[in-house]
């Protein structure tokens, strides 16, 4: 909840299935707040999360794009939907790569976000 790092160090900031995996909302906001102050005024956060829950693992829940943009209210938050459903890609993979590759660009069967936040 705290880095260890001096404020506006860094051009990028990453995080990779953080947030799904926290459930408490108050700890959400000091990690939002936290990865906006070592972020350089004009650096990026680069985002890649789920948005649906796994109904098998009752620890993660996805974020919504509206919950990101609250958490991020001072940036320009651009989501793109990517990424099969992995039990879809366990199922198909072994089988067809094109078939993972083209169900993916349906994004009805997206499960994740991939972001670019900038401050406004």
């Amino acid at each position: 909840m705290k880095l260890p790092f001096e404020s506006g160090q860094f051009d990028l900031v990453v995080q990779f299935t953080v947030f799904s995996s926290i459930l408490d909302l108050a700890i959400k906001e000091v990690l939002a707040q936290e990865m906006l102050r070592v972020m350089r005024k004009d650096g990026m956060i680069l985002w890649y999360d789920f948005f649906i829950n796994n109904p098998s693992n009752p620890d993660v829940k996805g974020i919504r794009k509206q919950e990101i943009v609250q958490l991020f209210s001072g940036c320009h938050v651009d989501l793109r939907k990517i990424s099969l459903a992995p039990p879809l890609t366990h199922l198909l993979a072994p089988y067809s790569w094109l078939g993972c590759y083209l169900l993916e660009r349906v994004r009805l069967f997206n499960t994740h976000y991939l972001g670019v936040f900038r401050r406004k």
